[in-house]
């Protein structure tokens, strides 16, 4: 009985690997056919990616040098808008000053010229 039982699993186990060595050897084929078309189609596209993956690194660098230079002129730009502000501010205070000094003399003017006719009047009617 022991040996009927052996025969059964050997017969058995020859039929798996009839079915299953066929199997394998198909697999293999397939993961060899796939292997060349990946290779073939796959790596013309690395490459490429790899090129473009270059130039936009090359782009990204070109741009934080315009915006490094585009910081710098606006940095420039705005100091010269603070020197024109202070420049203006002193025009402003020296043509304030200006037209307070000529202001006060047309005032002192106007006061002793009418001080000088007034006491001349006077000294006229007294003669």
């Amino acid at each position: 009985m022991d040996n009927i039982w052996l025969i059964v699993i050997a017969v058995s186990l020859g039929a798996v690997a009839v079915f299953i060595i066929p199997l394998l050897i198909e697999l293999k084929r397939t993961v060899s056919a796939l292997r060349c078309t990946v290779e073939t189609s796959l790596n013309p596209a690395l490459e490429e990616l790899h090129k473009n993956l270059k130039t936009l690194n090359a782009i990204t660098e070109n741009i934080n040098t315009v915006t490094t230079d585009v910081r710098q002129f606006s940095q420039a730009v705005s100091e010269i808008g603070r020197s024109i502000n202070i420049i203006n501010s002193t025009i402003n205070s020296a043509a304030t000053s200006a037209a307070i000094r000529v202001i006060s003399l047309r005032t002192g003017i106007a006061a002793t010229a009418g001080y000088l006719f007034t006491n001349l009047l006077r000294k006229g009617d007294r003669r």
